[in-house]
């Protein structure tokens, strides 16, 4: 199978699960009893500390980030950045990457099998309609971050720029343990 073909594939199968209305945020729906509750009862649950709510949540021009994170990574491998990414504006706006100054090259990548292995293959900048949410997530879509020249350990919070057309977002980056499928604070609802 050759390139093109994985990558239509990929496109037409993961784009519209990654493309959803924000009110249709995976996370808020997988557990919504969870959040219903957490609403009633704030952040307590989750033992926030003041201001750290800030850190799950960045904005711009009617762009939002939601609970980035990547896995626990060794110097010189590749780490993979998730995060939900909602479009609140009323226009199309452009993803376009990221920046991280302790990595070789960042891109966005999007996940397939080649040869039964598990591959993530670079994708183009991607447009994110108004009131949608694309969502990087393991073995979907995901910023790579290559070779990077340092260790991330879990608990760590590493600082990347997001780029969109109508400009840079800064996000604050958890990392989890190296297994992790999921941000450990997924579930709850950041308004």
């Amino acid at each position: 199978m050759g390139k093109r073909t994985v990558l239509a594939l990929l496109l037409a199968f993961s784009a519209p699960m990654m493309m959803l209305p924000v009110s249709m945020n995976p996370a808020s729906a997988q557990q919504a009893g969870h959040d219903q509750d957490h609403e009633k009862s704030g952040h307590d649950e989750h033992h926030h500390e003041e201001g750290e709510h800030s850190e799950h949540v960045s904005e711009l021009h009617g762009m939002r980030s939601v609970h980035a994170w990547t896995r626990a990574s060794s110097k010189g491998d590749d780490a993979l950045v998730f995060v939900s990414l909602e479009n609140e504006s009323d226009q199309t706006i452009l993803f376009k990457g990221g920046e991280f100054d302790h990595a070789q090259s960042v891109e966005l990548v999007g996940f397939t099998m080649q040869d039964g292995k598990d591959v993530y293959v670079p994708l183009p900048q991607m447009p994110i309609e108004a009131g949608q949410t694309m969502v990087l997530a393991p073995k979907s879509l995901a910023l790579r971050l290559g070779r990077i020249d340092e260790d991330l350990h879990k608990g760590d919070v590493i600082e990347l720029h997001l780029l969109f057309d109508v400009g840079e977002m800064h996000v604050s980056v958890n990392v989890e343990a190296e297994s992790a499928m999921h941000h450990s604070h997924a579930g709850h609802i950041h308004k």
